[in-house]
């Protein structure tokens, strides 16, 4: 890490998230994701491209830090429709940038991330 800031970065082809539908597998997305991203991702009509996004944000985050931690742990969330990321269950404070994009089935993420201490 230089000067305690690291970069991750992920891409995720939204097919993988249609050929796995919500209504037949809930277990499935119950243990990427907390149940107020599937709330969010549900409301809209292509929440598959969400979810993929979301996913992506995760790894980006868990590449971006040199800790071990579990993509359940990783909680997103918009402000003004900017994505955000909260970490639970870690001891070590860090801080988030985090940028999303979505083109035709593929949603990109990158994390910036730097420790606080």
């Amino acid at each position: 890490m230089l000067n305690n800031i690291s970069i991750g970065i992920d891409i995720v082809d939204v097919k993988r998230f249609k050929q796995i539908p919500f209504k037949s597998k809930p277990g499935f997305y119950k243990k990427l994701f907390h149940k107020s991203e599937i709330n969010y991702c549900l409301k809209y009509k292509n929440s598959y491209e969400h979810f993929a996004g979301k996913f992506a944000i995760k790894e980006a985050v868990i590449k971006s830090i040199p800790d071990k931690i579990s993509m359940i742990n990783i909680e997103t969330y918009h402000v003004k429709s900017k994505p955000h990321v909260k970490i639970k269950n870690l001891k070590k404070n860090y801080l988030f940038q985090v940028s999303l994009s979505h083109e035709n089935d593929l949603a990109v993420a990158v994390v910036l991330s730097e420790l606080r201490v």
